[in-house]
């Protein structure tokens, strides 16, 4: 028993392993063919395209761990039956979850790599593959969240910068408070801080200024002084609100800054809770394709098993973009939004698994 229990451990992985290089590269050609007409005419060069293919691959890998289990599964079953190793495994007194255990643990052990590993990684190489594809943006400003400080990087030009630090910020009518500006022009650098400001178009009007410029050691009380920036509030928002280059480790100090700001919502809370339980959700597929395909026959079409994993697998991504939607437009409650999306394959693969036990 331990011996088929490793063998099984086995043949998942490799059917796994298989089938994430062989979609991953599929859909990395599709990405070539993406970056082609999003990159400019002198930057198209073969190493670029390499570069860019290879900083995107981690979240392509990422994305298509459901879409591989469903595959990798199907394959697994079609192949243990075309053997006659699943009867076999029956005969000796194996049921339909004692077949499933070492399924289980290969396809829990994914997606905890997946999760620690390749969560972390795509989300490092992402950021530098958006950073990649906007150069020029990125060379004007940058702005971060770090400790529920908003911390923006201004540059004018080569000669004039500013670091900008905001303590708090309303960004419905981009109203700042706390404010501590670094500011350097040519050879000089001067010191600002100010108790409120409000972003207008590219100005940062500040109220209520203490100046101080190191070069003259000249010290002012101001009421009112405009910093010139390169940034708007759509910037800042997009900025803020990129929720997918989070790191799993940091969503739960992230989803507080977000509320802080106004802006976390409970699609944020779902693609979160959802990150962090992919890897139960994933053993759920592979617990509702082995339903389906082991009532499959040594004889039939494994097409006929493909086809109906794959509209499986589809009519699940279906549900979850249906409930993500409702959650988005009607502001439900996130955890049971993902009950729902957990629970409804757990029920159907459940049933499917007695029935086979049953016949």
């Amino acid at each position: 028993m331990k011996k088929i229990n490793i063998y099984l451990f086995y043949l998942t992985n490799k059917y796994l392993i298989v089938n994430f290089l062989v979609i991953s590269i599929f859909i990395i050609f599709i990405n070539l063919l993406e970056l082609s007409r999003v990159i400019s005419e002198n930057e198209k060069s073969i190493f670029n395209f390499i570069y860019l293919s290879f900083l995107k691959y981690p979240s392509i890998l990422n994305e298509i761990i459901p879409f591989v289990t469903i595959l990798a599964v199907a394959f697994l079953i079609r192949n243990l039956i075309s053997n006659n190793e699943f009867v076999s495994m029956r005969n000796l007194g194996f049921s339909i979850l004692d077949i499933f255990k070492p399924i289980l643990t290969a396809v829990f052990i994914m997606g905890l790599f997946f999760l620690f590993i390749i969560n972390p990684l795509s989300v490092f190489m992402e950021t530098k593959y958006d950073n990649e594809l906007d150069k020029k943006d990125s060379s004007l400003y940058s702005i971060k969240i770090t400790d529920n400080e908003m911390w923006i990087k201004n540059k004018i030009d080569q000669q004039n910068s500013s670091f900008i630090n905001i303590k708090n910020i309303n960004l419905r009518n981009m109203y700042a408070s706390n404010i501590k500006i670094l500011q350097t022009k040519n050879d000089t650098n001067k010191f600002i801080m100010a108790e409120k400001g409000e972003f207008i178009n590219n100005i940062f009007s500040l109220k209520n200024v203490k100046y101080y410029d190191f070069k003259k050691e000249e010290y002012k009380n101001l009421s009112k002084y405009n910093l010139i920036i390169n940034f708007n509030k759509e910037n800042i928002v997009n900025s803020i609100s990129k929720y997918k280059l989070v790191p799993y480790y940091s969503y739960i100090n992230h989803s507080k800054t977000l509320s802080k700001f106004n802006l976390y919502s409970s699609e944020i809370g779902l693609y979160y809770l959802s990150e962090i339980l992919k890897p139960i959700f994933t053993v759920v597929l592979a617990f509702v394709i082995l339903g389906f395909s082991s009532k499959f026959q040594r004889n039939e079409n494994f097409f006929k098993v493909l086809f109906v994993s794959i509209s499986i697998g589809l009519l699940i991504f279906l549900l979850k973009e249906i409930i993500t939607k409702l959650t988005i437009s009607l502001t439900l409650n996130f955890l049971l939004s993902y009950l729902i999306i957990f629970l409804i394959p757990l029920l159907i693969g459940l049933y499917q698994i007695i029935k086979i036990e049953n016949e």
